[in-house]
């Protein structure tokens, strides 16, 4: 079997390899890419300008989900709606 070459690996998510056919392969953990290194290179770019705005961005979108933690007791908790005074 040929040897791959290993362009970058991020252990527990997956990694970019080149095959000595010159196709580069990204693995991910469900999904495997192969390209020429030129369609590489471009999807490299547009990689990096997705990287860039999203961190220009604020790091919470508008509704999206977040969690609270909230302390729960007798003094805080609202009474049950159903219960009758």
């Amino acid at each position: 079997m040929d040897e791959f070459s290993v362009l970058a690996d991020e252990p527990n998510f997956g990694n970019v390899a080149m095959c000595p056919g010159g196709v580069v392969h990204i693995n991910l953990a469900h999904v495997s890419l192969k390209m020429d290194s030129s369609d590489f290179r471009r999807l490299s770019v547009l990689i990096a300008k997705a990287g860039q705005k999203l961190s220009e961005q604020s790091p919470r979108l508008p509704g999206s989900p977040h969690l609270h933690i909230v302390q729960s007791n007798s003094e805080t908790t609202p009474p049950d709606s159903n219960s009758q005074d």
